[in-house]
């Protein structure tokens, strides 16, 4: 004779151990799309403050050259030509609004031939400055956002030694490792490598490296 409640017991038991097999595989699958989801927002991080910072850094030898401007804080503070300084002002945009200039703008050449070291020194703080916004911890908050996004050593994970000033155009060239959020032992971190030209006002091909 069958006894039904030993099928019972028995349906249930394969049940458990269906459960058991499928919902971990079912979470780590979500948990990989998540993964995906922080890598590709942060490389599309990373490439709009890359943007907005050779944008801003073309400007630079305009300012510097045309209007001897040292800082933002010459503008904003300054008594030139009310229309000069709404122009200027526009170009750089709002974000001067943290005081902390020289990661908005730079009254030094770090475009001209020698300045290797202040070129990469420039490019950086204009790099920490635009992806931290309006923050007045500008370095605390770009590496706590970097390293939210998987950028490996957060600000120190970060080269732009590769950056160049040839005739007159800015290649800003960025290096970094970015982990996948579920990094075990350390094994999945990828190497990045992003860039962009941007033509400099004023520099009409005269001032820059060569090679």
């Amino acid at each position: 004779m069958i006894n039904i409640s030993n099928l019972k017991k028995n349906e249930k038991g394969v049940i458990s151990l269906e459960a058991c097999i499928s919902v971990p595989f079912f979470v780590l699958i979500l948990l990989f799309f998540y993964g995906l989801m922080v890598t590709f927002s942060g490389e599309q991080i990373i490439k709009h403050t890359l943007i907005q910072s050779a944008e801003s850094l073309s400007l630079d030898p305009f300012a510097t050259e045309k209007f001897e401007i040292k800082s933002l804080s010459d503008i904003i503070e300054g008594d030139e030509d009310p229309e000069i300084k709404e122009i200027i002002l526009a170009l750089y945009g709002t974000v001067t609004g943290s005081g902390n200039n020289k990661y908005y703008s730079s009254g030094k050449k770090w475009y001209s031939d020698e300045k290797e070291t202040l070129l990469t020194e420039t490019v950086r703080n204009r790099f920490l400055g635009y992806i931290a916004g309006s923050a007045t911890n500008v370095e605390e908050k770009a590496d706590e956002i970097l390293k939210e996004i998987g950028v490996q050593g957060g600000i120190n994970g970060l080269d732009f030694s590769e950056t160049t000033v040839v005739e007159g155009t800015l290649t800003i060239v960025i290096t970094y490792k970015q982990e996948f959020v579920f990094n075990f032992h350390g094994l999945a971190a990828f190497d990045r490598r992003l860039s962009i030209s941007v033509d400099m006002w004023g520099l009409n091909g005269t001032i820059g490296k060569e090679g």
